[in-house]
């Protein structure tokens, strides 16, 4: 029997301590089954979906809102759990797939679209449009940051292969055309943004920089200070809102979790710079805390 394998990332998100038992058990559960992960995926998809009807419905007819934000909440949680199995399950059994990587992206973005839409009821419009782009920035800030972190540790693995599409054809058509026309130019910015910045900071381009430095700029800290902004906790918390009959907070968090990724980049800035204060012209020093290679 395969064992479940979590996603591996530097830092984990706080929430994933609740999560990651019953997503473990689940896959070993549906493991036995031989269930397909792309199934897995539809199902959080679909339960997204339906708690964002629910939520809509509990904020257009506010005598309906207890029943309505409770079964949107149950759902979030049912999401948030579901969304740590498809990979996990993917993993364990050896299914991982093109089409899984991509349509699990494609539908958290149209998930929360869902979801925002859904908010739009108990907030104005321009408040639930402005903080699904917000959060939308953050999400693809949290992965790029991350991908930046592995980048100047990880050897290119040139005997690696693509996974095989799976699925229907047309998935991963429809799901790799969301992301190339709406995530992948993101992540292009962030990438260029945070060599610019780099670049200000250091006066050289990233690649001409000594690894030691390439390995301080993204540090343990540059990542995890984003790491609990991740879609898992924010199924946790908006789950929690709608239990107390407070989804309209949802953006507001949204704002705050804007304003510390501000914070944590400027403090990156310093950290990066007392950093090079303190190796001075010793460009073999080792980086800080957390910078070493993975």
């Amino acid at each position: 029997m395969p064992r479940p394998v979590a996603k591996a990332r530097p830092r984990r998100e706080r929430a994933m301590l609740l999560l990651q038992p019953i997503a473990d058990l689940l896959v070993r559960w549906l493991a036995r089954r031989g269930v397909d992960p792309l199934g897995v995926l539809a199902a959080h998809a679909v339960a997204g979906l339906t708690a964002a009807a629910a939520l809509a419905w509990g904020g257009a007819r506010p005598h309906d809102a207890v029943w309505a934000w409770s079964a949107a909440a149950g759902l979030l949680l049912l999401r948030a759990v579901l969304d740590n199995v498809d990979g996990g399950l993917a993993r364990a059994t050896g299914r991982v797939t093109r089409t899984g990587r991509y349509a699990d992206t494609a539908s958290d973005l149209i998930v929360n679209l869902a979801l925002f839409s859904a908010l739009a009821t108990v907030v104005p419009w321009g408040v639930a449009v402005a903080a699904f782009f917000v959060n939308t920035v953050l999400l693809s800030l949290d992965a790029n940051l991350e991908r930046l972190y592995r980048l100047p540790r990880t050897a290119p693995d040139r005997s690696a292969s693509d996974p095989p599409d799976g699925g229907p054809a047309w998935a991963l058509r429809l799901s790799e055309g969301l992301y190339r026309a709406v995530l992948a130019p993101q992540d292009r910015a962030i990438e260029r943004w945070d060599r610019a910045l780099f670049r200000r900071v250091e006066g050289a381009a990233y690649a001409q920089a000594p690894l030691d430095r390439r390995l301080a700029w993204s540090d343990l800290f540059s990542t995890a200070s984003l790491v609990d902004v991740g879609l898992s906790t924010q199924s946790l918390l908006l789950a929690a809102l709608l239990l107390a009959g407070r989804p309209e907070a949802f953006p507001v968090l949204i704002a705050v979790a804007a304003a510390w990724a501000a914070v944590a980049q400027g403090l990156r800035v310093v950290r990066y710079r007392r950093y090079r204060q303190r190796a001075g012209g010793d460009p073999g020093r080792p980086a800080p805390d957390g910078c070493g290679p993975a």
